[in-house]
């Protein structure tokens, strides 16, 4: 790996390694506090506060803009778009992405990569020096250390592997992994890429076993809002559905609704659900931010790339007329606000809004809108979703009937219900309640739709079946010069 850890004695690598991830995020404004790494490890993991401190500390890593406060969300609707949405920002890198012609040489696709095994390796520290966590909460700092690392491994195989059910998951490459800490530079550390079904089964290992781990801890909030045994069912849902393992993602969903109290627990208007300061009962997993502590003000955080608002947001994304019309009249999900005197996301109170900020004018959405406010990563309403699609295709009803799923998100969007379903109602509907929350590709894919280049890059128009090699990261160039062992995505060699 680019970030190799020493943890036996203190490695002039290890400061490279550190020098190099402050690089990656010299633009947070982040108030963290680094974990304490550049030490041999006999004064960080010797003791229960020690492993604590090194597993908050990936904690705070894992809420960064480089992953679920920006770039995992971000990515991939802009990998998977067809026009749904315009990249109008200044940075090359994100409008090669948004034409399916990135750079293995990116920054940004490095970031997220250096961070993940960055985070990776601190647990599997913490994994690694259970002994000396005290008894009464060594399942809870081992159910959480594994819940980070299959969720990180689960973004780290769906952006620089190809789909599970594209091809033959046994052969295709999928990311190294790394299940141990690196202690040192040795001809085993330079990893080669493994099989996509052998990265899918650790991370479900991993989740699973977090899911058993935190059993007393399943409705929101619990565990002072980290993992939970309904977080891992969530992941693991999401897992199951990319896996087309219908039955799995059913159960590990409805598993979450019935914790979460099922449609009582949605807010009353979508509107709702986004840019609170604290937990609602929809929110199954969320980065949890404050006014001193957010990823929001980032260069790259989510809410700089949709929101324009007075003093906040670059209005990088526009949102275009095929987005609108997905929408039914008078679906509360797709009504604009317009009010010019606005000064920040409280004075909007739809799901659309015309920009005040940069780029005033432009539709913008209002699910990325504050800056200190809790970020979601998976809603209620997701589940719900997840659970209906699962059933429908496996021709069961666990938890309930899909029917009666779909029409609960129907009705809290203000639309009326539906008598009959079908796949394609299904696809529809889950594109108006997820969109731009980091869903497209893995839907794209499961769907089998083709992805259209959009105006702009030379080849626009072209017509990209929903498994193209261009859809996949590239392996970052920097991976690939200092690891003969890794191979590069067929559509960068």
């Amino acid at each position: 790996m680019y970030f190799i850890m020493k943890t036996k004695n203190v490695s002039i690598f290890l400061i490279f390694s550190m020098l190099a991830a402050m690089i990656v995020v010299s633009c947070d404004d982040f108030l963290d506090i680094e974990p304490q790494l550049a030490v041999s490890d006999d004064a960080v993991y010797d003791s229960h506060d020690g492993v604590l401190n090194a597993l908050y500390g990936a904690w705070d890593r894992t809420a960064g803009p480089q992953l679920y406060a920006g770039s995992s969300i971000f990515f991939s609707d802009l990998l998977a778009s067809s026009g749904q949405i315009a990249w109008s920002g200044t940075f090359i890198q994100y409008e090669q992405m948004e034409g399916k012609n990135m750079d293995p040489n990116s920054g940004n696709i490095a970031a997220i990569w250096n961070r993940s095994y960055w985070i990776i390796d601190l647990v599997n520290n913490v994994l690694d020096n259970l002994d000396v966590v005290n008894e009464d909460v060594r399942p809870i700092v081992e159910g959480e250390a594994r819940f980070i690392r299959g969720i990180l491994y689960f973004e780290l195989v769906r952006l620089f592997g190809r789909a599970y059910t594209d091809g033959d998951p046994a052969v295709n490459p999928g990311v190294p992994l790394v299940l141990t800490p690196t202690a040192g530079i040795t001809d085993a550390d330079f990893r080669p890429r493994e099989t996509v079904a052998n990265v899918y089964a650790s991370l479900i290992n991993d989740l699973v076993s977090s899911r058993n781990l935190l059993a007393g801890f399943t409705t929101y909030g619990a565990n002072n809002g980290r993992a939970t045994a309904s977080t891992a069912a969530a992941f693991l849902s999401r897992v199951y559905m990319t896996m087309e393992n219908w039955e799995a993602a059913a159960n590990q969903a409805s598993f979450v609704v019935e914790n979460f109290e099922g449609y009582g627990a949605l807010r009353n208007t979508p509107r709702q659900a986004y840019n609170n300061d604290s937990y609602t009962t929809e929110d199954v997993f969320m980065i949890i931010q404050d006014a001193t502590s957010n990823a929001g003000q980032a260069n790259d955080g989510i809410g700089t790339f949709f929101a324009s608002l007075d003093g906040y947001g670059r209005s990088d994304i526009d949102i275009k007329p095929m987005h609108l019309a997905m929408f039914e009249e008078g679906d509360l999900r797709a009504l604009i606000d317009t009010v010019p005197d606005a000064v920040d996301i409280g004075d909007i109170n739809r799901m659309l809004y015309l920009g005040v900020g940069r780029k005033a004018g432009r539709i913008q959405t209002s699910k990325w809108g504050k800056h200190d406010a809790n970020i979601n990563v998976i809603r209620l309403a997701e589940m719900i979703l997840i659970r209906a699609e699962a059933n429908f295709r496996n021709g069961s009803s666990i938890g309930a009937q899909p029917l009666n799923d779909i029409n609960a998100i129907r009705l809290r969007a203000g639309v009326g219900a539906w008598d009959n379903l079908t796949l394609e109602m299904i696809r529809e509907e889950r594109y108006r309640e997820m969109c731009f929350e980091g869903r497209l590709m893995e839907d794209v894919r499961r769907f089998r739709e083709d992805v259209v280049i959009p105006e702009g890059p030379a080849d626009a128009g072209t017509v990209l079946p929903w498994n193209s090699p261009r859809m996949v990261l590239p392996i970052p160039q920097r991976e690939i010069d200092v690891n003969p062992n890794l191979v590069q995505n067929e559509a960068y060699n």
